[in-house]
């Protein structure tokens, strides 16, 4: 996504620049876009539940998270036009249930967060879609040192803040990018992240359709929908 590492030097000196409360509590002015995009998105995530319900609906839901799917949307419910944007992909490896529906496993979202509240900068942030992951039991609210891999790049070790998320308190690193306008122009239409841990993984996602990803934000930071 981020072309030859342009932003890597400043992540760090971005991160220190976040407010400290906002990375403690998510629920909070400027942090509410991580806390709403991840309490939208839980009611549907877990497919085995959805299976108790309709099968149908299971079925194409998983089909979406196995193929690639983003969805775009502000995030805070009160955000003023062209604030709190996001752009969330999510991705999952189908796993085989003999006898019964096919669920998926590895489920994993790579987010595009641009400015609102009193963060101006903007953010690329990951989770697991499900309990089983390799994600650490941190508090939540402080830094992480991490190592980022992006496509045939370096892999570059850089802060990130960690914080739990939603009312399943989900775990959630997030890399503080300088500004949106550097997000948005080096934002390329396939690339692979991996983020590791203590040289452990903890997240393995590639997105298609980058580009489109791109203009949807673009037309948020407009005023538009």
């Amino acid at each position: 996504m981020m072309k030859k590492f342009l932003w890597a030097a400043v992540m760090s000196a971005a991160l220190s620049a976040m407010p400290c409360r906002a990375q403690a509590a998510p629920q909070s002015e400027a942090f509410d876009v991580l806390g709403s995009v991840m309490d939208n998105t839980q009611k549907q995530l877990n497919a085995k539940s959805v299976l108790k319900h309709n099968k149908d609906d299971a079925e194409a839901f998983r089909e979406k998270i196995v193929a690639g799917w983003w969805e775009y949307m502000q995030a805070n419910s009160n955000a003023k036009p062209g604030e709190f944007c996001a752009a969330m992909f999510q991705r999952a490896k189908r796993e085989p249930n003999p006898g019964g529906v096919d669920l998926f496993k590895e489920g994993m979202t790579v987010t595009l967060f641009g400015p609102g509240g009193d963060y101006r900068g903007a953010l690329l942030a990951f989770s697991p879609l499900d309990d089983k992951n390799l994600f650490p039991k941190l508090q939540s609210g402080q830094k992480v040192l991490l190592t980022l891999k992006q496509g045939d790049e370096s892999p570059q070790t850089l802060n990130a803040a960690y914080m739990t998320v939603g009312k399943s308190a989900r775990p959630m690193v997030a890399f503080a990018v300088p500004s949106i306008e550097a997000l948005l122009g080096s934002i390329e239409d396939a690339t692979r992240f991996e983020v590791l841990y203590q040289g452990r993984t903890i997240a393995n996602i590639a997105w298609h359709s980058g580009f489109k990803a791109r203009d949807a934000l673009k037309a948020c930071l407009k005023g538009g929908r």
